[in-house]
């Protein structure tokens, strides 16, 4: 976490203008990356335990973690549902595993469409144990990163909501229903959704999360340069496609990161170029 100035992130800055946006967050466990996304998604960390993987000469039997001590998760460590895991399956380590309920089994017991979109997601091959997440990008240092990272995807932990082999949707009209993507998308679905290609449409509610090399994260992005943070909203708001699904009546939510955007005024136009804020707040 960090703070940053509106001439820092002036295009954030301008959007807070136009649409409300979430910035405060309240965890269980401050610091670790995935009790923060499953926080996102459950507001708990709690009824987690650790399994050696499928892929693993013993499979499926009970392991150990520093990152889950009394049966809570609060360290990093990757998700059991997901084959894209311990780098692809090409370690043995141990793998976390979340029980009870998190929002998109709520979603699915209202029948209201949602999805999970993420850099990487979509697998670039598979082999005999599974998908392989081989996407890059070069982050602001010039260095290349893999997009997906596995513990940021917080629903790959609860066997309900997980995609574990990455499997694509069964078409682009099923982007937010329950098939065989199981809600999890690439991050390039949601702009399929956006423009709405192939009978795509935008799910009730979205999380967003960008490629590594745009997320934020210390150590290998940086906010004043995460382009998908500034260009979502923009082409949000100028798609066609930003009403409830048919099948649905909830209104369109879509969060980046642990960040909700949703109009709030219609007067004035987001998309247009960042200004120099009258009175930003400054960094302490």
């Amino acid at each position: 976490m960090d703070y940053y100035d509106g001439n820092t992130v002036t295009g954030l800055w301008n959007y807070a203008q136009n649409y409300s946006m979430s910035d405060n967050n309240w965890d269980t466990t401050f610091g670790p990356s995935t009790p923060g996304a499953l926080n996102v998604i459950s507001g708990a960390t709690g009824g987690a335990k650790a399994l050696t993987p499928p892929w693993s000469p013993t499979p499926n039997q009970p392991a150990t973690s520093s990152a889950i001590n009394g049966g809570a998760m609060n360290g990093d460590v990757d998700p059991y549902f997901d084959t894209c895991s311990d780098t692809n399956h090409t370690t043995t380590g141990a793998l976390g595993v979340l029980t009870g309920k998190n929002i998109g089994d709520l979603l699915n017991a209202q029948h209201v469409t949602w999805g999970w979109f993420q850099g990487g997601f979509g697998p670039t091959s598979t082999n005999s144990g599974g998908a392989i997440c081989g996407q890059t990008s070069n982050n602001i240092a010039g260095v290349s990163d893999a997009q997906y990272s596995p513990h940021h995807n917080p629903f790959e932990y609860y066997a309900s909501t997980a995609n574990p082999n990455h499997l694509a949707p069964s078409s682009l009209a099923e982007i937010g229903y329950t098939d065989q993507a199981n809600h999890q998308y690439d991050l390039s679905y949601f702009n399929d959704a956006l423009s709405g290609k192939g009978g795509a449409q935008l799910p009730s509610v979205s999380y967003l999360k960008a490629p590594e090399a745009e997320d934020g994260h210390p150590g290998y992005s940086d906010r004043s340069t995460s382009r998908s943070s500034w260009s979502t909203p923009s082409t949000r708001s100028r798609s066609p496609s930003t009403g409830p699904r048919p099948r649905s009546s909830s209104p369109t939510t879509t969060r980046t990161a642990g960040t909700t955007t949703s109009p709030r005024r219609s007067s004035t136009d987001p998309t247009t170029p960042p200004r120099t804020p009258r009175s930003a707040p400054r960094s302490r």
